[in-house]
């Protein structure tokens, strides 16, 4: 209710998404944890907490998001890549399913994101992006979350090993 902090907040409707799409990730990103979602008396969505990735993508994002996913398991020397893909058929029209964790923390990579569109090149029509649940398991040395204020914004030490990782393990299951 202080007057400095209510002329930054959007319309209710628009923090609600907000609010939704972070507890969507932590949600997904944390399989063995049970989650409630309730915005306006309505349950948005429920995960039981049952430690099955598949189960807690399709209590978030529904059934024909989690029936379009094909699992992804790559492990390297210092880097594993674990999730899901979209079938090609099922590429969007924008970058917004595109969810990637690394160390089981939501960011925004630059990097992750083009060695996940590079994969899918061949795949998918132009002005069309994949769709995925990727979680990046690397080193904490080797990884810096310190880019950006709000933690979102990730660069790593070797840029092209994590790269690859990626991009093969994602190559692998088209």
């Amino acid at each position: 209710t202080t007057p400095a902090r209510l002329k930054f907040l959007k319309s209710d409707s628009a923090e609600a998404t907000a609010v939704q799409s972070v507890v969507e990730r932590a949600a997904v990103s944390h399989p063995e944890i049970a989650f409630k979602f309730i915005s306006d008396g309505a349950i948005k969505f429920s995960t039981v907490g049952d430690n099955n990735a598949e189960g807690a993508i399709y209590s978030v994002f529904g059934r024909a998001f989690a029936n379009s996913l094909t699992r992804v398991q790559s492990q390297g020397k210092s880097i594993t890549v674990d999730g899901f893909v979209c079938s090609p058929v099922y590429a969007r029209g924008n970058r917004g399913m595109q969810i990637f964790f690394v160390n089981g923390r939501n960011v925004r990579s630059k990097l992750l994101t083009a060695a996940l569109e590079q994969a899918f090149q061949t795949y998918i029509p132009i002005g069309k992006f994949p769709s995925c649940v990727l979680n990046v398991k690397i080193h904490g040395a080797y990884v810096d979350v310190n880019i950006h204020p709000s933690k979102l914004e990730v660069k790593f030490s070797d840029e092209r090993e994590v790269f690859s990782a990626v991009y093969y393990a994602v190559r692998s299951v088209l």
